[in-house]
């Protein structure tokens, strides 16, 4: 398990402590599960970006392909 370290504000690690303390949690797991419910809804990121660049790699392979296709006039083309 790796440790991270952050810096925050006096007032806000206070505010987060507090809070924590009322719900009877420690400021490590309150962390742990707002980075949880971060990841959740965040993920599929990832894997859209994985796609993009796995996209971009089909497209640079294809270039020499498509070369006697070259259109000055063609701007769809140019846009990929």
């Amino acid at each position: 398990m790796g440790v991270m370290s952050i810096r925050i504000d006096d007032e806000k690690r206070r505010r987060v402590k507090a809070l924590a303390s009322l719900e009877g949690r420690t400021m490590k797991d309150l962390v742990a599960q707002l980075l949880d419910e971060y990841l959740e809804k965040r993920t599929s990121l990832l894997a859209e970006a994985g796609r993009t660049e796995e996209l971009r790699g089909l497209m640079k392979l294809s270039e020499t392909a498509f070369g006697e296709w070259v259109n000055e006039d063609d701007d769809v083309y140019d846009r990929l």
